[in-house]
């Protein structure tokens, strides 16, 4: 039995392809390494149980291909990023929207049992806390590239909710919240690992507003041993599930916690969103997951406290000296 992940060199890709063959499976990994990291990629190509396809997931013809040597597909392939999504929306629509077709469908004609990893920004600025899978989609203008993403995720869950419906698709929707861990790069805009390298550093945490907006958490060793429950069982096939922790923080105070168990001197210095996204930006003002129907599914909840995770990072980074 041989698995396909899309985006499989990435963060979370790189700790699902440790976890899989650590159960002594055989993984196919397709990536454009437009969003990994060499770490991570030599840590998840170790072994004799994973083949790497340099390619593309807008590739039809070589997405196909790969799909009739499977029977499983994580689809974790994506553009993501605050910071990345608002400089180049165009390029995030494409791959999150026409990148996604051609793997469903590709993975529904040849009856692979499939996964979607999807986002909490499908929510967008719901403010009616904590978010269920039924909680309605509240976003702002088009004309705010900040949506774009929040807009093809959405797309993309349509279009897997239809295959199922016609096609009785086997595929299963991951709805992930703020999934943080040691390999996650801070590069555009993932605040856990940009706090930790300035306090690491002793460098000044930017803090985007006045830090009130609050996020929570939630461990990719926990995450991918989610993504793989669902994965295996029947009852989630055709469904979506939050995935994340319920544990809420504020962005000032996470940095303050960053600051304090890195034993830091840096300061906390707070920027206006403009000044580093446009006039335009938005940002939700809370997002927390409800996740009991993932626990009533398969059990699942988090195990690692962000004060590990924290620390995990922490020791990460320097430990590779990044």
């Amino acid at each position: 039995m041989k698995t396909l992940i899309t985006g499989g060199a990435g963060f979370i890709g790189s700790d699902l392809i440790e976890y899989l063959t650590s159960k002594s499976e055989q993984v196919l990994v397709l990536d454009d390494f437009s969003g990994s990291e060499e770490l991570n990629l030599n840590r998840a190509l170790k072994g004799d149980l994973v083949e790497l396809i340099n390619g593309s997931i807008l590739d039809q013809n070589l997405v196909e291909d790969l799909m009739q040597s499977v029977t499983k597909c994580y689809h974790l392939a994506a553009s993501l990023g605050v910071e990345r999504i608002n400089n180049d929306p165009l390029k995030s629509l494409e791959v999150n929207i026409k990148g996604t077709e051609i793997v469903l469908n590709a993975a529904s004609k040849f009856n692979v049992r499939s996964l979607l990893a999807s986002s909490s920004e499908v929510y967008g600025r719901n403010p009616i806390m904590p978010l269920n899978e039924e909680s309605d989609r509240v976003l702002g203008s088009p004309k705010v590239a900040r949506w774009s993403y929040s807009e093809a995720k959405a797309i993309d869950e349509f279009y897997a909710f239809e295959l199922n419906k016609k096609e009785a698709f086997k595929v299963t929707i991951a709805r992930l919240f703020n999934t943080v861990g040691p390999g996650q790069s801070g590069t555009y805009g993932m605040v856990l690992p940009r706090f930790i390298k300035a306090a690491i550093s002793n460098q000044p945490l930017l803090v985007y507003g006045d830090g009130s907006q609050s996020r929570s958490f939630c461990a990719v060793s926990d995450v991918v041993v989610a993504l793989d429950d669902l994965m295996g069982t029947s009852e989630s096939i055709g469904q979506a599930y939050n995935i994340g922790s319920t544990n809420e923080i504020s962005i000032k105070d996470l940095a303050a916690k960053v600051i304090e168990l890195t034993d830091s001197k840096s300061q906390i210095v707070f920027k206006k969103h403009s000044d580093v996204f446009g006039d335009d930006f938005e940002e939700p003002a809370r997002r927390v997951p409800d996740i009991s129907k993932i626990y009533k599914a398969i059990g699942w909840k988090p195990k690692k406290s962000l004060d590990e995770i924290i620390l995990e990072v922490a020791e990460y980074i320097k430990a590779n000296e990044i």
